[in-house]
């Protein structure tokens, strides 16, 4: 978790010493990996790979504080862009084990 807070904060232009924000954060990490598991994407297994750090990171923006309208609709087209071309993917699908 430590690795994606760092990069996911330089990413918003948030200084890497700044925590006043951390906690807002890592809870977005969370919900973007679990909105990515909700759609079938397997986050907890890859969840070193960038494309799933990406997608979490544009989650993250897209839910961000106040920042700019626009920047967080990119960001909100990118991460569903990524959650569509991941969920296409069987090397990024749950395999559906209980069925």
């Amino acid at each position: 978790m430590d690795e994606l807070l760092t990069t996911t904060k330089q990413c918003l232009s948030i200084v890497s010493t700044s925590t006043l924000k951390d906690e807002e954060i890592k809870m977005l990490i969370r919900a973007g990996k679990e909105d990515l598991i909700r759609q079938g994407i397997n986050a907890d297994e890859y969840i070193n790979n960038e494309l799933i750090k990406s997608s979490i990171i544009m989650f993250v923006k897209a839910n961000f504080g106040n920042v700019d309208i626009k920047e967080k609709e990119l960001a909100q087209r990118t991460y569903s862009l990524l959650c569509k071309n991941l969920g296409l993917s069987s090397d990024y699908k749950e395999s559906d084990s209980n069925a």
